[in-house]
Parts: C-alpha cells; sequence; structure tokens
C-alpha cells in the first residue's frame, strides 16, 4: 500500500460538514507521510491507474480494519458521498491544475458497473437502464443518480483504437466521477484517480500536540479523541496507527513520541474516574494498562498524569496532558 500515494479524509457519515470542520480536517493532515491521510468514510487514491487496478486495490485495502473481508471502489449512493468525492479530488488534483474536461486527473474511479447488457448491439440496448447497472453489494442505483446530460451513451471502441485493448472491441461499462460530482461512463483501459469505501473507526494525526491540544483539534473537525472499548477495536487502532505512523521506534527510549499516541480516556475532573474526552464514564474492559500504571505520578511541577496514551505495541499509560506531545487519534462519527 505504501507504494502509491493516497488521499483520505473523513467528511463523516450522514452529516453536515461546515467550512471551519473542513479547516479542521485538513490540519489534521499535516505532516503525514507519503501524502497519506486517514479517513473514515472515503478513501481517495491519487494514482492514476486504470479501472482493474483500482478495483484491485481497493480489494485488497485494509487500514487497521482487521479482517473485514476485501474492500471495493467506493459506493456513491447519496449527494453526501457526492459531495465528498468532488471535495476529495479537487484535494487531490485541483481542477486548475488539471488539462482539460475530459483529462486523467479531471475525473476519479467509483465502484459503479455495468454488470448486464455490457455488449450493447443496438440503440435500444444502449438505453440507459438503472437495473444493469450494480453498486459491490449488488444494488441497483435506484436511489441516488449523478450523470451528467445525455450519459450514459455506452460508446464503444474497436481494438486497438485510442488504447482499447478488448477483443473484438470496449464498451463503456464503467463509471467516473469529475470535480463537479457529474458521473460518466467509459472504457476501463482510461487511467484515473480512485476512491474506496473505509469502515474504519479512527483517523490518525502525526502531529505532535499536548492531549488538550489534540483533543481540540479534533473537535475543530467535528470529530472526538478516540475511544477503544474492546480488544478489536484496540487492534484496530494500533493497526491503523502503524501504518499511518510507520512500526515501532525500537532505536528510542520506551516513552518516545514515536512510539506513543493521544487517545479520549481521561480523568481530569477527579482523579482516578476515567471517562472518554466527550464525558461518557469508561467500562474497564480489561485496559491493558502498563504496570504499574495508571499511577498519577508527577514531578518537575508538572500536573498529574490524567490522560490516556496508547503505544504502537497496544498498552495503555497514563500520560501528563498539558507536558507531553504525541501523535492522536480521533474517533470517526457514528462509530
Amino acid at each position: 500500500m505504501r507504494n502509491f500515494v493516497l488521499l483520505l479524509l473523513v467528511l463523516g457519515l450522514a452529516f453536515a460538514v461546515n467550512n471551519k470542520q473542513l479547516n479542521g480536517l485538513k490540519r489534521l493532515m499535516k505532516g503525514l507521510p507519503q501524502g497519506i491521510f486517514p479517513t473514515c468514510s472515503i478513501v481517495f487514491f491519487s494514482d492514476v491507474v486504470d479501472y482493474d487496478t483500482a478495483e484491485a486495490k481497493c480489494k485488497s485495502f485494509d487500514l487497521g480494519t482487521g479482517t473485514l473481508g476485501e474492500g471495493n471502489l467506493v459506493t456513491v449512493d447519496d449527494p453526501v458521498k457526492n459531495e465528498d468525492m468532488k471535495f476529495l479530488l479537487e484535494l487531490a488534483y485541483p481542477l486548475k491544475e488539471t488539462y482539460g474536461k475530459w483529462s486523467n486527473t479531471s475525473w476519479a474511479w467509483a465502484g459503479l458497473r455495468k454488470t448486464s447488457n455490457t455488449a450493447p448491439a443496438s440503440k435500444k440496448d444502449k438505453t440507459y437502464n438503472l437495473f444493469d447497472w450494480q453498486w459491490a453489494d449488488k444494488s441497483n442505483p435506484s436511489g441516488y443518480v449523478k450523470w451528467m446530460r445525455k450519459q450514459p451513451d455506452q460508446s464503444s471502441l474497436k481494438n486497438g483504437k485510442k488504447g482499447c485493448n478488448e477483443v473484438p472491441q470496449c464498451f463503456q461499462n464503467q463509471m467516473r466521477v469529475n470535480h463537479h460530482g457529474a458521473w460518466d461512463d467509459t472504457f476501463k483501459f482510461k487511467e484515473h484517480p480512485f476512491a474506496c469505501d473505509y469502515q474504519g473507526k479512527y483517523l490518525i494525526s502525526p502531529e505532535l500536540k499536548t492531549w488538550e491540544s489534540a483533543r481540540q483539534a479534533c473537535v475543530d473537525a467535528g470529530l472526538i479523541l478516540a475511544k477503544v472499548r474492546s480488544q478489536k477495536e484496540m487492534d484496530a487502532i494500533v493497526g491503523i496507527a502503524e501504518f499511518i505512523l510507520g512500526p515501532v521506534n525500537s532505536d528510542e527510549k520506551i516513552f518516545h513520541y514515536s512510539n506513543w499516541f493521544w487517545i479520549g480516556g481521561n480523568d481530569v475532573d477527579e482523579e482516578g474516574i476515567w471517562q472518554w474526552a466527550d464525558g461518557e464514564r469508561i467500562f474497564d474492559w480489561g485496559f491493558p494498562w502498563r504496570s504499574p500504571n495508571p499511577d498519577n505520578a508527577g514531578y518537575a511541577l508538572a500536573s498529574g498524569q490524567n490522560a490516556m496514551s496508547v503505544s504502537k505495541w497496544g498498552q495503555v499509560d497514563d500520560s501528563f496532558q498539558v507536558k507531553r506531545k504525541r501523535p492522536f487519534a480521533c474517533q470517526c462519527p457514528g462509530t
């Protein structure tokens, strides 16, 4: 996955993102290596590839999600996700820097594909029928579509013409989205950036912040500092942290910032009473505290250790919420 650049951005699950939140989300992107940006719903890859390559990369895509099965090209089945696609394409390839309406970087692959009547032989066969088209879950685009005027038109090319590499001819059985959110049917040999659906729970930022500043950064993006409520979630958050921040840094001291990141657990309000950043009381499911923690140690006139951090090997420590600076994890909406 590290061989190609991916752009990811959380735009939320079924909630409107205002300009302040967009700016907050952009700030969370700072410092991400190799153009990698964590997301909650759409994973946008800036690599320009053909449809089959994009589909294969999405199927093998796993970012801290564990064993949820193979992934898929993005399902743009509502106006919110379509707006997200517009934003992400503009983020990766600003419209003013592309090379015309039909250039490779003016479009991005999405997951709608024609699965029936894929080789129309007559004008009647080329007439749009929503039941010919399917998303990855086999559903038809009956609730929301955004086709360009007079699209899909089901044009074809003979083998060897304009890049067609199918025998005896190529048909437009794949869908792409442009900077305006409009859809077009096109040939799978075309090359565009692409987006995958993402079903993870966490957004990891490599920016070094105190716990208090990290909490505010998540809020500014319309999120909250992460909750870890089971071993399954611990495995997921450690997996995405290692992917985004890199593997354990054995060359540094045990508590070096490169090996730990903030989550939302804290006992700031009352010592020993742990809660998440949104005020929800924490149910102790068996946190893997690093012994002898939590110890609420204090030194050098610093306040006590009132904030949770997690290591890349899955241990929990109480730490100084206004002293230490670390990367941090935000919680995706609805998870």
